[in-house]
């Protein structure tokens, strides 16, 4: 099988090719991000070499012999780069970078060499942002919430259902609330009433003190009249 897939390869020269994205790929510093790159149509590279570097000039990761060789990684990168060697036979040969930081912003370079048709290299474009960029000054996002933009559709809706539920009653010349204008009529006879209970009480109170200064006066006639009486008896 390999021997028929060599001599296609040969026959088709040029046929294969890496397809990566055309966009620069953007990731915030301290998150994780896939630098994508294919090879087209798909081709097993576990026996093929694969380098990612970055600016030209820094081995970001290298693969070869069917395994890692992190003896030729530079240091920056150490620990923070993952090749899947289960995609290669696929062809897909992206490269995950953890941690990012804001050096690692710039262009990444994705080679492969397998056979002499396949020798090619790819760019692909990274671009850190800090995560405070996108906020605006007061620390919100530039537009509101889903949740906050239904509440105040929400609320426009009945306070517009209660100005139309009012317009229609006074139009009728009914009582836009005619339960609660019973209710205060009841309360302001019950009022009323206490307020005169009160103040019969407050004027037996005003009056009491006049009996009690009358009282004297009336003891006076008493024995006025007692003494004309005895006085009577006498003649």
């Amino acid at each position: 099988m390999s021997a028929v897939i060599l001599k296609a390869l040969f026959i088709f020269p040029g046929e294969y090719h890496l397809v990566g994205p055309e966009e620069p790929i953007e990731a915030q510093v301290g998150s994780n991000v896939v630098l994508p790159c294919l090879v087209k149509p798909p081709v097993n590279l576990r026996d093929g070499t694969v380098e990612w570097m970055f600016d030209s000039s820094k081995t970001v990761h290298l693969f070869r012999n069917e395994g890692d060789d992190r003896e030729s990684q530079d240091k920056s990168y150490k620990d923070r780069t993952y090749l899947n060697h289960a995609m290669l036979e696929l062809g897909d040969i992206s490269l995950k970078l953890s941690n990012i930081t804001k050096n690692d912003e710039g262009i990444y370079s994705c080679l492969v060499q397998r056979l002499p048709d396949l020798s090619e290299e790819r760019h692909v474009t990274l671009i850190v942002v800090d995560g405070k960029e996108n906020e605006n000054p007061e620390g919100h996002s530039g537009g509101p919430e889903p949740g906050v933009i239904v509440g105040l559709v929400v609320a426009a809706l009945i306070i517009l259902a209660f100005i139309i539920y009012c317009a229609v009653r006074r139009h009728r010349g009914e009582q836009i609330f005619p339960c609660w204008n019973n209710k205060s009529q009841k309360e302001q006879r019950r009022n009323y009433g206490d307020h005169r209970g009160n103040g019969n009480q407050g004027d037996g109170a005003e009056e009491r003190p006049l009996q009690d200064l009358e009282q004297p006066n009336q003891n006076v006639r008493i024995i006025h009249h007692d003494l004309k009486s005895l006085h009577f008896c006498h003649y």
